[in-house]
């Protein structure tokens, strides 16, 4: 199925293969659904009780990817250095440790079937996504990382934070920072806290404390934290508890997601949210990073990353640049 075939489409999902572990799924004729969803969406500023749910007609599919047209894209760094200057400042008085500060660039000139396969053009990604809501909501995520899979009671999340570009020689230089060890180190203590009122008692453990993923255009930390549902838990249940994933607000938590909400210029939507597959007693979460969202003047990306006492600007602006290699 070549992308541009969907384009006539009003309402529809297209999964990436990390939403089941096989083939890319889409969901057509899409409607709200609150009883059984096989979708669940929820905007970065929603709570994730409130998380939209939907049903389709599900099937597998083949995708053919097509040629990408040129497209500008204008990324809006306006202040900053003050704004880095200002995380550290609270990082220094004790407020917060982390936080996950993002900008926005603007892409322009592109259509959505050619903005899916530019993100496509070096292979499909793990948790891509194509998704145009009933209520006209549309995005496009190249989305490498799992917020949460379930398999029965088995809950997983897969935490990611600590950028490098591509190569051994890059890939180096992030296994050796101690600055990107402890980003991940604090995201993954967030995460296991998260996890530990919703799992049995002493089931949840960190299984991996570091891992390197490696994509076309970057190299990425990760880490494995599993534990096992509470018994009468869902899907839903854990995307109330855990929704918005912490690393993409940093730590603690609400503090750091009030410093996000100051600090930032307009509202993530969609960016940074969380959409998952349901099927069966199997579900797949993707935090949606490598975003971008269509809105009146186009479609808007977000990029960003983690903010420690140890960041400089320079060095985080450059990291903003890798990421923004998934659109190149």
């Amino acid at each position: 199925m070549k992308l541009d075939a969907l384009e006539p489409l009003k309402a529809f999902a297209l999964l990436g293969p990390g939403y089941s572990d096989g083939e890319p799924i889409l969901i057509t004729e899409l409607r709200a659904e609150s009883k059984a969803p096989q979708l669940l969406y929820a905007a970065y500023e929603s709570s994730g009780t409130d998380a939209r749910g939907y049903a389709g007609q599900v099937s597998r599919c083949s995708l053919e990817i097509q040629d990408a047209p040129t497209f500008e894209i204008q990324l809006d760094d306006a202040g900053y250095r003050e704004s880095i200057d200002q995380i550290r400042a609270s990082i220094a008085a004790g407020d917060v440790y982390q936080v996950n500060y993002s900008l926005r660039a603007r892409l322009t000139r592109i259509a959505a079937s050619g903005l899916a396969n530019a993100l496509c053009r070096r292979g499909i990604p793990r948790y891509f996504a194509w998704v145009r809501l009933p209520e006209g909501d549309e995005l496009i995520s190249a989305s490498p990382e799992c917020f949460f899979s379930i398999d029965g009671k088995r809950i997983r999340c897969e935490p990611m934070k600590g950028t490098s570009g591509p190569g051994p020689d890059r890939e180096a230089e992030l296994s050796a920072s101690e600055k990107d060890r402890a980003e991940l180190f604090m995201i993954t203590d967030l995460m296991r806290n998260d996890l530990i009122p919703i799992c049995a008692p002493g089931s949840v453990r960190v299984l991996n404390p570091r891992r390197f993923l490696r994509l076309p255009y970057a190299v990425q930390a990760v880490s494995d934290i599993e534990g096992q549902l509470n018994p009468g838990l869902t899907a839903r249940d854990a995307l109330a508890a855990l929704h918005p994933g912490g690393s993409i607000t940093g730590a603690p938590k609400r503090a750091a997601m009030n410093v996000i909400t100051t600090l930032e210029k307009s509202p993530r939507g969609a960016y940074c949210g969380s959409l998952g597959f349901l099927e069966q007693d199997k579900a797949r979460f993707s935090i949606l990073i490598r975003t971008a969202q269509r809105d009146e003047a186009g479609w808007s990306y977000g990029v960003g990353g983690g903010i420690v006492w140890q960041s400089d600007a320079v060095g985080e602006r450059r990291e903003l640049e890798v990421k923004l290699g998934a659109l190149r």
